[in-house]
Protein backbone atom coordinates (compact mmCIF):
# COMPACT_ATOMS: atom_id res chain seq x y z
CA UNK A 1 0.00 0.00 0.00
CA UNK A 2 3.04 2.24 0.50
CA UNK A 3 3.59 2.42 -3.44
CA UNK A 4 -0.38 3.23 -3.84
CA UNK A 5 0.39 6.10 -1.54
CA UNK A 6 3.40 7.27 -3.24
CA UNK A 7 1.79 7.19 -6.58
CA UNK A 8 -1.33 9.08 -5.61
CA UNK A 9 0.40 12.07 -4.11
CA UNK A 10 3.11 11.96 -7.28
CA UNK A 11 0.35 12.04 -9.94
CA UNK A 12 -1.36 15.01 -8.39
CA UNK A 13 0.98 17.35 -9.87
CA UNK A 14 -1.53 17.23 -13.17
CA UNK A 15 -3.82 19.07 -10.82
CA UNK A 16 -5.13 22.27 -12.32
CA UNK A 17 -3.20 25.45 -12.32
CA UNK A 18 -5.54 27.86 -14.50
CA UNK A 19 -8.97 27.36 -15.06
CA UNK A 20 -11.51 28.71 -18.14
CA UNK A 21 -14.66 28.34 -16.51
CA UNK A 22 -16.84 29.43 -20.04
CA UNK A 23 -18.91 26.43 -22.10
CA UNK A 24 -19.43 23.02 -20.65
CA UNK A 25 -16.77 20.35 -19.10
CA UNK A 26 -13.82 19.18 -20.70
CA UNK A 27 -11.20 17.76 -19.33
CA UNK A 28 -8.36 20.62 -20.95
CA UNK A 29 -10.57 22.39 -18.75
CA UNK A 30 -10.22 20.47 -15.56
CA UNK A 31 -6.37 19.88 -15.81
CA UNK A 32 -6.38 23.64 -16.43
CA UNK A 33 -4.93 24.52 -19.43
CA UNK A 34 -5.63 27.58 -21.75
CA UNK A 35 -5.96 27.85 -25.63
CA UNK A 36 -5.94 25.68 -28.08
CA UNK A 37 -3.80 23.02 -26.21
CA UNK A 38 -2.39 20.03 -27.96
CA UNK A 39 0.07 18.20 -26.69
CA UNK A 40 1.60 18.55 -23.13
CA UNK A 41 4.79 17.77 -21.52
CA UNK A 42 5.88 18.01 -17.96
CA UNK A 43 9.13 16.93 -16.58
CA UNK A 44 9.61 16.74 -13.26
CA UNK A 45 12.87 17.77 -11.28
CA UNK A 46 14.45 17.36 -7.32
CA UNK A 47 16.01 20.42 -5.92
CA UNK A 48 19.32 18.80 -4.95
CA UNK A 49 21.32 20.67 -1.49
CA UNK A 50 19.36 23.39 -2.55
CA UNK A 51 20.24 23.79 -5.99
CA UNK A 52 17.02 24.42 -7.96
CA UNK A 53 17.37 23.21 -11.16
CA UNK A 54 16.88 25.40 -14.59
CA UNK A 55 16.61 22.79 -16.86
CA UNK A 56 15.17 19.27 -17.31
CA UNK A 57 18.65 17.12 -17.54
CA UNK A 58 17.88 15.30 -13.66
CA UNK A 59 14.12 14.77 -14.19
CA UNK A 60 12.52 12.41 -12.18
CA UNK A 61 9.26 12.17 -13.87
CA UNK A 62 8.05 12.91 -17.46
CA UNK A 63 4.06 13.50 -18.46
CA UNK A 64 2.70 13.30 -21.99
CA UNK A 65 -0.94 14.34 -22.44
CA UNK A 66 -2.18 14.62 -25.75
CA UNK A 67 -5.76 16.41 -26.68
CA UNK A 68 -8.55 16.75 -29.27
CA UNK A 69 -9.20 20.40 -30.94
CA UNK A 70 -12.50 19.67 -28.26
CA UNK A 71 -10.27 19.42 -25.33
CA UNK A 72 -10.68 15.61 -24.51
CA UNK A 73 -7.56 13.62 -23.33
CA UNK A 74 -6.48 10.74 -26.50
CA UNK A 75 -3.47 9.43 -24.49
CA UNK A 76 -1.78 9.95 -21.25
CA UNK A 77 1.68 8.50 -21.00
CA UNK A 78 3.56 8.56 -17.19
CA UNK A 79 7.04 7.77 -15.95
CA UNK A 80 8.45 8.03 -12.34
CA UNK A 81 11.83 7.23 -11.73
CA UNK A 82 11.89 6.67 -7.83
CA UNK A 83 14.22 4.95 -5.44
CA UNK A 84 12.37 2.45 -4.58
CA UNK A 85 10.03 1.70 -7.72
CA UNK A 86 9.94 2.26 -11.50
CA UNK A 87 6.29 3.08 -12.13
CA UNK A 88 5.16 3.19 -16.29
CA UNK A 89 1.75 3.68 -17.81
CA UNK A 90 -0.06 4.24 -20.57
CA UNK A 91 -3.61 5.10 -20.87
CA UNK A 92 -5.99 5.41 -24.00
CA UNK A 93 -9.19 7.70 -23.82
CA UNK A 94 -12.59 7.46 -25.56
CA UNK A 95 -15.61 9.74 -25.40
CA UNK A 96 -16.04 13.38 -25.07
CA UNK A 97 -17.04 16.21 -22.99
CA UNK A 98 -18.32 13.86 -19.40
CA UNK A 99 -18.85 10.86 -21.59
CA UNK A 100 -15.32 9.53 -20.85
CA UNK A 101 -13.67 6.30 -20.50
CA UNK A 102 -10.52 4.54 -20.66
CA UNK A 103 -7.76 1.79 -20.75
CA UNK A 104 -4.73 1.95 -18.79
CA UNK A 105 -1.45 -0.47 -18.69
CA UNK A 106 0.50 0.18 -16.02
CA UNK A 107 4.03 -1.25 -14.65
CA UNK A 108 6.27 -1.20 -11.35
CA UNK A 109 9.72 -2.30 -11.66
CA UNK A 110 10.10 -6.17 -13.19
CA UNK A 111 6.65 -6.93 -11.58
CA UNK A 112 4.02 -8.18 -14.66
CA UNK A 113 2.40 -5.29 -16.58
CA UNK A 114 -1.36 -4.68 -15.28
CA UNK A 115 -4.10 -3.45 -17.49
CA UNK A 116 -7.13 -1.50 -16.24
CA UNK A 117 -10.48 -0.17 -17.22
CA UNK A 118 -11.85 3.03 -16.20
CA UNK A 119 -15.08 4.99 -16.48
CA UNK A 120 -16.18 8.38 -15.44
CA UNK A 121 -19.35 8.13 -13.70
CA UNK A 122 -20.94 11.57 -13.06
CA UNK A 123 -22.78 11.86 -9.61
CA UNK A 124 -23.95 15.43 -9.88
CA UNK A 125 -23.08 17.96 -11.99
CA UNK A 126 -19.73 18.80 -10.21
CA UNK A 127 -18.96 15.38 -8.97
CA UNK A 128 -17.42 12.14 -10.23
CA UNK A 129 -16.09 8.93 -9.63
CA UNK A 130 -13.47 6.94 -11.60
CA UNK A 131 -14.70 3.87 -11.57
CA UNK A 132 -12.74 0.55 -12.13
CA UNK A 133 -14.53 -1.82 -14.55
CA UNK A 134 -13.01 -4.83 -13.33
CA UNK A 135 -13.77 -6.92 -9.59
CA UNK A 136 -10.16 -6.42 -9.40
CA UNK A 137 -9.73 -2.94 -8.77
CA UNK A 138 -11.00 -2.60 -5.29
CA UNK A 139 -9.95 1.69 -5.18
CA UNK A 140 -12.17 4.32 -5.67
CA UNK A 141 -11.65 8.06 -6.74
CA UNK A 142 -14.33 10.62 -6.42
CA UNK A 143 -13.28 14.24 -7.85
CA UNK A 144 -15.54 17.46 -6.98
CA UNK A 145 -15.43 19.98 -9.07
CA UNK A 146 -15.70 23.79 -8.75
CA UNK A 147 -18.82 25.76 -10.26
CA UNK A 148 -15.89 26.99 -13.16
CA UNK A 149 -14.58 23.18 -13.33
CA UNK A 150 -11.23 23.70 -11.09
CA UNK A 151 -11.00 20.78 -8.75
CA UNK A 152 -12.32 21.50 -5.40
CA UNK A 153 -11.51 17.86 -3.77
CA UNK A 154 -10.23 14.46 -4.74
CA UNK A 155 -11.16 11.65 -2.20
CA UNK A 156 -9.36 8.00 -2.73
CA UNK A 157 -9.92 4.85 -1.25
CA UNK A 158 -8.14 1.63 -1.44
CA UNK A 159 -7.12 -1.49 0.64
CA UNK A 160 -6.02 -0.02 3.91
CA UNK A 161 -5.27 3.47 2.85
CA UNK A 162 -7.34 6.23 1.93
CA UNK A 163 -6.77 10.25 1.36
CA UNK A 164 -8.09 13.50 0.87
CA UNK A 165 -7.04 16.64 -1.37
CA UNK A 166 -8.26 19.59 -1.18
CA UNK A 167 -7.16 22.75 -2.86
CA UNK A 168 -6.85 25.94 -1.81
CA UNK A 169 -6.60 28.78 -4.65
CA UNK A 170 -4.52 31.84 -4.19
CA UNK A 171 -4.80 35.00 -6.40
CA UNK A 172 -3.17 38.10 -7.33
CA UNK A 173 -4.41 41.32 -7.90
CA UNK A 174 -4.71 40.76 -11.84
CA UNK A 175 -7.17 37.92 -10.57
CA UNK A 176 -4.15 35.80 -11.52
CA UNK A 177 -3.91 32.07 -10.27
CA UNK A 178 -0.22 32.54 -8.48
CA UNK A 179 -0.46 29.61 -6.07
CA UNK A 180 -1.97 26.60 -5.09
CA UNK A 181 -2.61 24.76 -1.62
CA UNK A 182 -3.33 21.58 -0.94
CA UNK A 183 -4.28 19.88 2.15
CA UNK A 184 -4.13 16.08 1.84
CA UNK A 185 -5.13 14.17 4.74
CA UNK A 186 -4.17 10.42 4.35
CA UNK A 187 -4.54 7.48 6.23
CA UNK A 188 -2.75 4.32 6.19
CA UNK A 189 -3.69 1.47 8.71
CA UNK A 190 -5.71 3.64 11.37
CA UNK A 191 -2.58 6.05 11.01
CA UNK A 192 -3.93 9.64 10.02
CA UNK A 193 -0.91 12.22 8.58
CA UNK A 194 -2.07 15.71 7.11
CA UNK A 195 0.77 17.66 5.19
CA UNK A 196 0.60 21.01 2.97
CA UNK A 197 1.28 19.88 -0.60
CA UNK A 198 2.13 23.79 -2.36
CA UNK A 199 2.19 24.31 -6.01
CA UNK A 200 3.63 28.47 -7.07
CA UNK A 201 3.17 29.02 -10.81
CA UNK A 202 6.78 31.05 -11.67
CA UNK A 203 6.52 31.56 -15.55
CA UNK A 204 3.54 31.60 -18.05
CA UNK A 205 3.33 31.31 -21.54
CA UNK A 206 1.40 33.40 -24.08
CA UNK A 207 -1.88 31.87 -23.44
CA UNK A 208 -1.24 32.12 -19.68
CA UNK A 209 -0.32 28.58 -19.34
CA UNK A 210 2.19 27.41 -16.45
CA UNK A 211 5.33 26.76 -17.79
CA UNK A 212 7.81 26.25 -14.26
CA UNK A 213 6.19 25.42 -11.11
CA UNK A 214 8.12 24.49 -7.68
CA UNK A 215 6.48 22.80 -5.17
CA UNK A 216 7.23 23.16 -1.41
CA UNK A 217 6.49 21.41 1.63
CA UNK A 218 5.02 23.76 3.60
CA UNK A 219 3.41 27.23 2.68
CA UNK A 220 6.05 29.45 3.93
CA UNK A 221 9.48 26.96 3.09
CA UNK A 222 12.26 28.98 1.40
CA UNK A 223 13.41 26.83 -0.51
CA UNK A 224 11.38 24.07 -3.25
CA UNK A 225 11.66 20.06 -2.90
CA UNK A 226 11.01 19.74 -6.77
CA UNK A 227 10.71 21.40 -9.80
CA UNK A 228 8.00 20.83 -13.13
CA UNK A 229 8.49 22.18 -16.28
CA UNK A 230 6.28 22.34 -18.48
CA UNK A 231 6.15 22.53 -22.64
CA UNK A 232 3.09 22.85 -24.64
CA UNK A 233 1.97 22.48 -28.24
CA UNK A 234 -1.16 23.85 -29.55
CA UNK A 235 -3.38 23.50 -33.05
Amino acid sequence: MNFIKQVILVVVIVLPFIMNGQNAYNQKKEYGYNGPVKKVTAYMVNVVHYNVPSDTLNYFGKSTMNFTKNGDITTYHRFYDMPNYLYKSKAVFSGSGKNISYKESSKVNDAAEIYMNYKFVWIDPLKYEIKPLSEKDSTSRFIILNPDFTIDKVNFKALNFESEEKALYHYNNENQLEKIVYKVTSTEKDVTTVKDDVRVIKSVDVFNNATVIYFYEKEHSRFPKSVVFRYYEYY
